[in-house]
């Protein structure tokens, strides 16, 4: 007589995803947001706040590529923020709509 047949372990693969929520240069919390917003077909501009420290920058990602992702735009922008060439807006907790990717 034949014994039963063992059954594999599914192995479950892990799914990686690209994050939404970064870590701030200034305050070092996880609340910088990032939001690209496009301006036509081949540009796009990206709008970076923190919404712990009020840190908000929109003026160094003029027509960015279309292709790129939040995480490409973050690199950019902590590169001009570890060089001192980014220009950062200071953004009060009682300002409504900005930053806000609606």
């Amino acid at each position: 007589m034949g014994r039963r047949r063992k059954r594999r372990k599914v192995i479950p693969k892990k799914v990686v995803r690209i994050p939404k929520v970064f870590e701030c240069p200034r305050c070092s919390s996880r609340a910088l947001t990032i939001v690209i917003k496009k301006k036509n077909e081949s540009r796009a501009y990206a709008i970076v706040s923190c919404g712990s420290c009020g840190l908000y920058d929109d003026e160094d990602f003029q027509d960015i590529p279309v292709v790129y992702q939040p995480i490409d735009v973050y690199a950019k922008f902590i590169d001009l923020f570890n060089t001192g060439v980014a220009r950062i807006k200071e953004v009060k907790g009682g300002e409504e709509g900005v930053g806000e990717g609606s």
